[in-house]
C-alpha cells in the first residue's frame, strides 16, 4: 500500500468514522494458455503430483475489479476529474472518502432509458473488467492487495494452485463480470463464458470442467446452463459448484436498494446508496415473490404500513425510487422459473448466522435510518432458505445433487474455510 493510500484512509477512520466498527462496457477475454501460468511456490506441491480436473471460478455481486475511462461532458464537483486513462474504479477506497466519494458514484452509477428499457453507463464513463479468462479480477477487489475489504476469492485459489498443484490459465480460469448488471444485460458475458469453458475442456485433454461460483456468480452460472442444451452440459459440464446462492432472493439487496450498506465497514452508506439503486443486479437479487417461503412474506414493517414481498411497486413509490420498480419489472424474474440445471450440483450453504428476514424501520427515519432487524438463519447476506433451494433439484433431475451444509460460516469468508477446500478434494480430483 502507498504511503499516500495509507494516510489517506487512516486519516478518514481517525476523524470521520470514530466509533464506527452510451458509454461502452468493455470486457477484455484472456483465452486460456494451454502452456500454463504462474510459477508454484517452493512450498506447494508440484503441479503434476494430482490428475485434477479443469475448473473455471465465477465471483459474486461486488465480487470484480472494475475499471474505468473518462471523457465527461461535465461533473458534479471541482474535485472531480472530467477525463482519465483507464483507472481501477471498484474497488478503490480512495475514491470512497467523504471529498471524492460523489464523483465516484457519478462515474459508478447507471442510466436507465424508460421506453428502450435498457441501462447504460453514466454520460462520458467507459468501464471494463479486466482479466477475463483470470482469477485476477476477483482474488483480491482492490490493486492493492492489502486494503480493508480486498479479500475475496484468494484463499480458494490459493488452496487450489499450492496445495492441489492448479496453474492459473491452464487448467484454472476465472469468469469476472461487471457485477452491475444482471444477466439480461451480458449478452457478451456468456458468449465468451461459453468459449472458456469448452476452450478449458479442450485444452486440458477433453477432460470436463467444474464450474465453482460464489453468491450472485452462481446465478449467472444457472441462467446459462438452462440455456444451454443437454448435449453441450453433458460434454462440458463435469459438476456445479453452488456456494452461498441467493436462488429465492437475499434481503441484504432490499436493505441496500432502502437505506443502502456500508459494504465496507466505515463507507457512507447513503452515498453508495444512491449507486446500488440504479444497478439492475441489486434488483436482480431481491426476494423472490413466488419463490419466498409463505410463512416469511412481510418484509419491511414501518408505522403508517407493512410491506410484503408482493408490494415492491408500492415499497418504491413510498421511498421515492421509481426506477426501482422498473428495475426489478426488468430483472426480478430473468432466471424464470426454478427448473433444475440438469447437470450434478454440489449444494454448498451456510446456516445459523443471523440473516435479516424483516426490517422494521422507525415512521419519522424511514428509509435513511438503519432499520431494527429480525433474523432468521443463514450466512449474514443470504438466508439458508435461499442458499439451499439447490437442495430441491435433487427430486427435479436425474443427475445428482450434494447436500453440502457448512453452517457458522458467513458470506464470504466461507471461501477460506478448509472444511470446504477439503470436500472440493473429492470434486475435483
Amino acid at each position: 500500500m502507498s504511503l499516500l493510500k495509507f494516510y489517506t484512509i487512516t486519516i478518514f477512520i481517525a476523524v470521520f468514522c470514530k466509533g464506527f466498527p452510451q458509454a461502452e462496457h468493455v470486457q477484455t477475454f484472456t483465452k486460456p494458455n494451454k502452456y500454463g501460468g504462474q510459477s508454484q511456490r517452493s512450498s506447494c506441491v508440484s503441479p503434476n503430483k494430482y490428475n485434477r480436473k479443469p475448473i473455471v471460478m465465477i465471483p459474486g455481486v461486488l465480487g470484480s475489479q472494475l475499471e474505468g475511462k473518462l471523457n465527461k461532458p461535465d461533473v458534479v464537483s471541482i474535485l472531480c476529474s472530467k477525463q482519465s486513462d483507464w483507472y481501477s474504479l471498484w474497488l478503490n477506497l480512495e475514491q470512497l472518502v467523504p471529498w471524492e466519494v460523489d464523483c465516484w458514484v457519478d462515474n459508478i452509477k447507471m442510466l436507465y432509458n424508460n421506453e428502450t428499457r435498457q441501462v447504460r453507463n453514466n454520460y462520458g464513463v467507459q468501464t471494463r473488467v479486466p482479466q477475463f479468462g483470470s482469477t485476477y479480477a476477483f482474488e483480491y477487489l482492490d490493486k492493492d492487495k492489502y486494503g480493508i475489504g480486498s479479500l475475496y476469492f484468494a484463499p480458494l485459489v490459493d488452496y487450489m494452485t499450492c496445495n492441489l498443484g492448479y496453474t492459473k490459465l491452464k487448467d484454472l480460469f476465472g469468469a469476472p463480470f461487471d457485477w452491475r448488471l444482471s444477466p439480461l444485460q451480458h449478452k457478451k458475458f456468456f458468449k465468451n463464458l461459453t468459449t472458456l469453458i469448452e476452450t478449458t475442456y479442450k485444452n486440458n485433454n477433453n477432460r470436463k470442467v467444474v464450474v465453482i461460483g460464489h453468491s450472485m456468480g452462481n446465478m449467472f452460472m444457472y441462467y446459462h446452463l438452462k440455456r444451454k442444451s443437454q448435449a453441450w452440459k453433458d460434454k462440458y459440464i463435469d459438476s456445479f459448484v453452488s456456494i452461498s446462492s441467493p436462488y429465492f432472493g437475499s434481503m441484504k439487496s432490499l436493505k441496500a436498494l432502502l437505506s443502502g450498506k456500508a459494504m465496507i465497514g466505515f463507507l457512507p452508506k447513503l452515498k453508495l446508496r444512491s449507486a446500488v439503486r440504479t444497478a439492475p443486479a441489486f434488483s436482480f437479487v431481491l426476494p423472490r415473490p413466488d419463490l419466498w417461503p409463505k410463512d416469511k412474506q412481510l418484509l419491511v414493517v414501518t408505522l403508517q404500513r407493512n410491506f410484503t414481498v408482493h408490494q415492491y411497486k408500492e415499497l418504491f413509490k413510498r421511498i421515492g425510487c421509481e426506477g426501482c420498480w422498473d428495475l426489478w419489472k426488468d430483472n426480478g424474474y430473468a432466471t424464470g422459473s426454478f427448473t433444475p440445471p440438469n447437470v450434478p450440483v454440489h449444494c454448498v450453504y451456510s446456516s445459523m448466522v443471523n440473516t435479516a428476514e424483516t426490517l422494521i424501520y422507525d415512521e419519522d427515519l424511514f428509509p435513511d435510518d438503519s432499520p431494527s432487524i429480525v433474523d432468521g438463519s443463514g450466512d449474514g447476506t443470504v438466508n439458508v432458505f435461499s442458499s439451499s433451494a439447490c437442495l430441491k433439484w435433487k427430486t427435479m433431475q436425474k443427475q445428482p445433487v450434494y447436500n453440502v451444509s457448512l453452517p457458522g460460516n458467513k458470506h464470504v469468508q466461507i471461501l477460506a474455510n478448509s472444511t470446504l477446500h477439503h470436500y472440493l478434494n473429492s470434486v475435483v480430483l
